[in-house]
């Protein structure tokens, strides 16, 4: 009987192959996908996990090809911008070492570690070069490396905090793209060549610049960039910060993992976050003591609930008896609820808020009239007013938490004056080495599948389910008023990632390979196993971490 030959399956297309075949290998005999045509393949999802082109076929998988228009190949083309970013400013500055350091707004911030900022004709230059490497279209290849080897190879080359990293991971083999004709080296998948990248810009941010890449599912176009002054201060606050604490990435972080020094870093890192809450009660101290009204906002999972309860309690401390507004109350009847583009309801959206009962009541609890306050049943879809009236002390803080608080609609009916406007998100980026950085959305994105297997009965999988949705509204609703804010509080923890392990990873290791999110589970779990775990019994009951694990002082 003769043996069956070896087969895969091709966006539902069964095709023979010869077992060890790389990928690009069967794409150019069948020549079906053109790999270097105007929309090229560029990766493939191989049985649910992502991966590039250079993988080999043994028979029997599952294989989606993955175009460059596509709007899931945009976090690889950025990478591998990124990698010719590198490449460039070594050649042209080699000197002094590049740090990609943080995502802002449509682009990414980079910065070099030197005295004198990067002038607008270095900035330029480093344009002009990279554009160079591109044109090229030198190819990124994947290659294996056994750690005691990789190690030795970092050491040699002066890559201190690629070795720091590298030192710590727990695995006998790891993978990096070599990009072809230099010694340069990069960590996460990547494009096939330099060549796919297509539209980019350079933009000077002194001391530093801004890398601008196209935008997601339009390769050739580049995003309009507003310059968000206010976030950029934050960023770079926390980034000097960091620096001070010498933890300049993932590898610096297990390090104080590894010394024992865990509790030492919490309790500097929840030493921050009480200061700057405590700043805030004194900035509500100074509103006119005939009214006092707190807007809260920040994207899902970014701790805003726990701000405003660690706010009232330093609000008490100064005599204060502050009364939380839930904008939760004031949804219109679900028939009355608008609807979002796939015909669900839009509870994200500002005209789910019956904004006029909100002004009116505001204003009455201001000026210490009682008021009935609404209560919103999720179960029926409506609202009743409650039996017991409410009165607000004059001068005491009225604090309203949600993601429409920055919204200058929300509050027509209240006068500038009266409002402190505080953003709250997790603005903690985390760099792997100087050119990758784990994107602080991830670190929100950990909080809200670990609290919501914890509180609300959620699998990963159907969080990451939701999770694109999400993000929409926070770019639609949060995002454009963000700049309104008074206060700029950065709820990220430097230890964070280090708990959330502990709790994250099991749920996202039961992600079913057949679920369509499995691909996005598995690298998920792959970037965790770059962090050493810190246990969460060190985590004090004030935390805001413990909003999502849970053992926290506050009820919510």
């Amino acid at each position: 009987m003769l043996e069956e030959k070896p087969w895969v399956e091709i966006d539902g297309s069964k095709r023979d192959i010869t077992a060890g075949m790389a990928l690009h290998d069967l794409l150019r005999r069948d020549g079906g996908e053109d790999i270097w045509g105007p929309d090229p393949v560029v990766l493939a999802v191989i049985n649910g996990r992502r991966t590039h082109l250079a993988e080999h076929l043994w028979g029997g998988e599952r294989i989606e090809l993955i175009r460059l228009s596509d709007p899931e190949a945009h976090s690889t083309s950025l990478r591998t911008l990124c990698f010719v970013l590198a490449a460039a400013s070594e050649e042209l500055f080699p000197s002094h070492d590049l740090i990609i350091d943080f995502s802002y707004g449509s682009g990414i911030y980079c910065e070099l570690r030197r005295d004198q900022a990067l002038s607008a004709e270095e900035v330029q230059g480093l344009e002009v070069r990279m554009r160079q490497l591109i044109a090229k279209n030198l190819p990124l290849t994947p290659r294996l490396y056994g750690m005691r080897e990789l190690l030795r190879l970092m050491r040699s080359r002066g890559r201190e905090t690629s070795y720091r990293t590298a030192r710590y991971l727990r695995r006998d083999t790891v993978t990096l793209f070599r990009m072809e004709g230099t010694e340069h080296l990069f960590y996460g998948l990547q494009l096939p060549a330099t060549g796919h990248v297509h539209a980019f810009r350079l933009l000077p941010e002194p001391p530093g610049f801004i890398l601008l890449p196209s935008l997601a599912g339009d390769p050739g176009t580049l995003p309009a960039f507003e310059p968000q002054p206010k976030l950029l201060q934050s960023l770079r606050e926390y980034s000097r910060w960091m620096y001070w604490l010498e933890i300049h990435d993932v590898g610096s972080l297990n390090h104080y993992v590894v010394e024992g020094r865990a509790a030492e870093l919490i309790q500097i890192c929840e030493a921050r976050h009480e200061r700057v809450i405590v700043n805030s009660a004194q900035a509500v101290r100074e509103l006119p003591g005939d009214g006092r009204l707190v807007l809260v906002a920040g994207p899902s999972s970014s701790g805003k609930t726990s701000f405003a309860k660690r706010l009232a309690v330093q609000l008490r401390v100064l005599g204060f008896h502050p009364f939380a507004l839930s904008l939760d109350d004031y949804f219109v009847d679900r028939e009355s609820t608008p609807r979002d583009a796939d015909g669900d309801f839009d509870y994200e959206s500002l005209g789910a808020i019956r904004i006029d009962l909100f002004n009116e009541h505001l204003q009455k609890l201001m000026a210490g009239q009682p008021v009935q306050l609404p209560r919103y049943d999720f179960h029926s879809g409506n609202g009743q007013l409650q039996d017991k009236p409410v009165i607000l002390r004059p001068g005491d803080p009225l604090i309203v938490e949600g993601i429409h608080a920055l919204d200058p609609a929300l509050t027509p009916a209240i006068a500038p004056r009266h409002k402190l406007h505080v953003y709250v998100s997790a603005l903690c980026h985390m760099n792997i080495n100087n050119h990758s950085y784990i994107h602080t959305t991830l670190t929100r994105l950990f909080r809200r599948i670990v609290r919501d297997a914890q509180f609300r009965g959620y699998t990963a999988a159907e969080t990451l389910r939701r999770w694109p949705k999400v993000r929409r509204g926070e770019e639609m609703y949060v995002f454009p008023n963000q700049q309104n804010a008074d206060i700029f509080f950065n709820s990220g923890l430097a230890y964070e990632l280090s708990v959330l392990k502990l709790w994250a990873e099991p749920r996202l290791a039961a992600v079913d390979p057949d679920d369509p999110n499995y691909g996005r589970a598995r690298s998920l779990v792959e970037l965790l196993t770059l962090l050493l775990p810190i246990d969460s019994a060190q985590v004090p009951p004030t935390s805001l971490l413990r909003e999502f694990i849970g053992a926290s002082g506050f009820r919510y």
